[in-house]
């Protein structure tokens, strides 16, 4: 079996999820008539890796199940009014196979159900008394729109460095992982230096997990990810291969060009791709992301050696072998 096979069985079979998964359909839609019409957003599907991520860390200690259920559904909520938001500002037609809510039913309605997701979330935290927990949820939320923000100022800017890059990774994806493992050790009432260890294994889960984002952008089949291959290059999102790319003596200035003059014809797409394996680029970013993946599981080191670890780190091995 391969990692993701095992990885697959693991989380199945993780105590919890099922439970998430119920009260992701009684939280995703209200008492109306409407709201329960846009639930698929939230019920359809998806890796769960927040969720699991909550609960995996808050089964090191013995803790209230319906309390841990709770966190962990609340974080999914935000990350799915997220993406709903997301699916707005991309103009996005699909998500997870299924048509968005923005594409059938307008952007204000999406706009209202992903505040209502929000509320829905912050009613879960709330009823608990888990005020630490929910700073850090409003605080990832917080980043993630102004890492949204800067990345929509920074489009097609052929200047930007990989500082900034990292930045604003570390607002949108990066910092909201630590938050979900940080919820996870703070339910169960782990030692602050486990606390400690867990929150930095998910921001290095989160900035590998983005880095991979980026090379399925150029690597990935369109089939299984599910968005069109190069997509955010067209869009104007450069990320960390095509800002290496850029300095590179050899095909920086042709890439800078066809970047500044929005060229994406299919000979200068097709010149990109090659450069970024030429190069070794690809390879670089690759590495990285191996990097990322070795620190994040040393903080693991600290925790006892329960099941719960051993997934955890099968899930980092995940994240350098992921196809979409």
């Amino acid at each position: 079996m391969t990692i993701s096979q095992v990885l697959f069985t693991d989380l199945q079979s993780l105590p919890g999820l099922q439970q998430v998964e119920t009260r992701l359909q009684e939280m995703s839609r209200g008492t109306d008539l409407w709201t329960p019409q846009f639930s698929a957003a939230v019920t359809s599907g998806g890796k769960r890796l927040r969720p699991a991520l909550v609960l995996l860390c808050g089964s090191f200690n013995v803790s209230s199940q319906h309390q841990l259920i709770d966190v962990a559904t609340a974080v999914e909520l935000i990350h799915t009014a997220s993406l709903v938001h997301d699916d707005i500002i991309d103009h996005a037609a699909y998500r997870r196979g299924r048509p968005t809510i923005s594409a059938t039913k307008g952007n204000h309605q999406a706009v209202l159900y992903g505040d209502f997701l929000f509320a829905r979330a912050f009613t879960l935290l709330t009823k608990h008394g888990l005020h630490e927990i929910l700073g850090y949820m409003t605080q990832a939320i917080s980043l993630m729109c102004e890492g949204e923000i800067e990345q929509a100022n920074q489009l097609f800017n052929y200047q930007l460095q990989e500082k900034d890059y990292y930045f604003y990774i570390y607002k949108k994806t990066a910092y909201f992982l630590a938050a979900c493992c940080r919820a996870g050790a703070e339910a169960c009432g782990m030692p602050q230096a486990q606390k400690d260890a867990l929150e930095a294994f998910g921001l290095q889960l989160g900035y590998a997990f983005q880095l991979s984002d980026d090379l399925l952008d150029f690597l990935g089949d369109s089939r299984i990810t599910g968005k069109p291959a190069l997509q955010d290059l067209h869009e104007g999102y450069l990320t960390l291969p095509l800002i290496k790319l850029l300095k590179h003596p050899l095909y920086g200035l042709q890439t800078q060009q066809i970047i500044a003059e929005r060229d994406f014809t299919d000979a200068n797409i097709a010149f990109i791709c090659r450069a970024l394996h030429e190069s070794g680029i690809i390879e670089e970013v690759k590495e990285k992301t191996r990097e990322l993946i070795t620190q994040a599981k040393q903080n693991l080191e600290v925790t006892a050696l329960k099941p719960a670890r051993v997934i955890l780190a099968r899930l980092a091995d995940y994240i350098i072998q992921r196809t979409h």
